[in-house]
């Protein structure tokens, strides 16, 4: 079991217990790596590394300021994960919304709407109208999964790696391709908004789970 809890040098991390391991944004990493995609990209230079380059048979990311945790608050053990996962796919980390305000809104909001609009646009077109209606009906819903965070079983994570990252690489070259410039952390909105939509029409069943905040 191994989980990435990602951040910088620069940023305080809880202590790390024996499953829990620093991606360091700001530090290069050795192998297949998008290190210089973090601008866009977020938390997913840690993701790409992990499907990349971990083997373990249950994986996960966090970040260095929220942890999936238990009832007494601290971060979750190997035991009490395994238990977990016994009857569901996948942890996450539910973002919820009161009663006609849809993660949309936010997008709208933060003015992220128009650039995700795009890239629904784009999901048409390269995937297909199923998984394009399954992302309209997530985003008119009343929840996503926070921050591209999870615990899952490495055969989960390695099927929505290969999607995504085809997916998000393809979108940026045919954002060069036109010459438009994308804003920075763009690429991790996009992810984590739609993250809820992938796993619904994959039919994965999701268990949310509490988080720490740390200050």
């Amino acid at each position: 079991m191994k989980i990435y809890v990602v951040g910088s040098s620069k940023n305080k991390f809880l202590p790390l217990n024996n499953i829990r391991e620093k991606f360091l944004i700001n530090q290069k990493h050795e192998g297949d790596n998008i290190d210089f995609l973090n601008p866009w990209y977020c938390e997913l230079t840690g993701l790409y590394y992990l499907w990349k380059h971990v083997d373990d048979d249950i994986v996960g990311l966090e970040h260095y300021r929220r942890y999936f945790v238990n009832q007494r608050n601290q971060p979750l053990s190997e035991n009490e994960i395994k238990d977990k996962l016994k009857d569901c796919d996948i942890l996450c980390i539910r973002a919820g919304y009161s009663f006609r305000v849809p993660p949309k809104t936010w997008l709208i909001k933060h003015n992220k709407w128009y650039d995700m609009q795009k890239f629904l646009a784009f999901i048409k077109v390269y995937s297909n109208e199923d998984y394009y209606n399954a992302c309209i009906t997530h985003l008119n819903g009343n929840w996503h999964a926070l921050g591209n965070m999870f615990i899952a079983r490495k055969e989960v994570i390695n099927d929505y790696c290969a999607f995504i990252f085809d997916l998000i690489f393809s979108y940026m070259e045919a954002e060069k391709h036109y010459g438009r410039k994308l804003p920075s952390r763009i690429i991790g909105y996009f992810t984590e908004f739609l993250f809820g939509a992938w796993l619904t029409y994959q039919h994965k069943k999701i268990k949310f789970n509490g988080m720490r905040l740390v200050r």
